[in-house]
């Protein structure tokens, strides 16, 4: 973004740094040292340690869980070489499903992509699928011009009905491109940071949309978009807003609608969505009321400390006025219903 800012009046880099940072990694000022109790139990000491992991599990009551490795699809941003990116993904995919091989098949390994080259997406797809992934990491975005909604990538789709995978866009896989301009704050990088962070649902409402209005979820009906940490609360909106579209005004000036379903009801039928604590997720119960059921599925996100060190725990509080049967569906029978469908259950 900085780039449509003035270079006499672009910050220095050290204040692009987050404040958090130093809290987050233990390098805090001794008065600061209070804030970090916030964070205990979530300082992301699970990440490489299968069998904490597995021990937090058991105490969950939990039975699997999929876990992302996220640093090194960090590092493939900066390099330029796809040939080397895609060299960087299979490491980073092996050391995953190695790690997570020390669960005994309580910890499933999420696989990272590099979509320049589908016919590779489509191979590391069946190679990780053999090592216990069920999930695989997908962008928000057109990858050399071309979006996943995009007839080419129907073979990325079929793969995965085939293996019984579900795709997910995660948050950090966005990356919506807005007028330059808008980071040309006077040099205030705290409201940059707070403008740059306030769209978290326009690239999943686009991807939806995308993948609805052209068919693909018609095409795959077993298919299945899981959300995660992109917020709920824009769900109900679109639920009721996307059939807009195809009404009988709107097909005088738009072109006629040719799926057999309603927008609206594709949405319901293939997308699962994960919320957490924020504001975007909340108040949780109305926005689960506003959905048709199923479409809200739990996750912890742990050991982040976003996410919740007792996450069963909270649920049962906050979800106590819905009944059993639908306390189950948002803790697991939803998501179970995922891969049943597509023929090989998790469990």
């Amino acid at each position: 973004l900085l780039r449509g800012v003035p270079e006499a009046e672009r910050p220095p880099f050290e204040e692009l740094v987050p404040p958090g940072a130093a809290i987050l990694y233990g390098k805090e000022k001794a008065q600061e040292a209070e804030r970090r109790a916030e964070f205990e139990g979530r300082n992301q000491f699970q990440v490489a340690n299968a069998a904490a992991r597995v021990k937090w599990l058991d105490e969950q009551g939990i039975a699997q869980q999929h876990v992302i490795c996220l640093s090194g699809i960090a590092y493939n941003l900066q390099l330029a070489d796809a040939a080397l990116r895609r060299d960087v993904i299979r490491a980073c995919n092996d050391w995953l499903a190695t790690t997570c091989e020390e669960g005994g098949g309580r910890l499933r390994p999420v696989t990272a992509l590099e979509y320049t080259d589908l016919d590779f997406v489509v191979e590391e797809l069946g190679r990780m699928r053999a090592r216990g992934s069920r999930i695989f990491l997908v962008p928000a975005f057109p990858v050399d011009g071309v979006p996943p909604s995009h007839p080419s990538w129907d073979r990325v789709w079929a793969a995965a009905c085939d293996l019984a995978m579900a795709p997910m866009l995660h948050t950090g896989f966005e990356r919506m491109t807005f007028d330059p301009g808008w980071a040309n704050q006077g040099g205030d990088v705290t409201l940059l940071r707070m403008l740059s962070g306030a769209h978290r649902h326009v690239a999943p409402t686009t991807l939806i949309n995308a993948l609805v209005y052209s068919g693909v979820f018609e095409r795959f009906p077993k298919l299945t978009l899981l959300l995660a940490e992109v917020g709920t609360g824009w769900l109900p909106f679109l639920y009721r807003e996307m059939d807009d579209r195809v009404s009988t005004v709107a097909e005088l000036f738009v072109g006629k609608w040719r799926q057999p379903l309603k927008p609206s009801e594709y949405l319901a039928r293939n997308v699962k969505a994960t919320p957490l604590s924020a504001g975007n997720d909340s108040p949780l119960l109305d926005i689960l009321r506003a959905l048709p059921d199923g479409m809200l599925v739990f996750s912890s996100d742990f050991p982040h400390f976003e996410g919740f060190t007792d996450p069963v725990g909270h649920y049962a509080k906050l979800l106590a006025p819905l009944s059993e049967a639908q306390r189950q569906r948002f803790l697991g029978g939803a998501i179970d219903d995922v891969f049943r469908n597509m023929g090989d259950a998790l469990v």
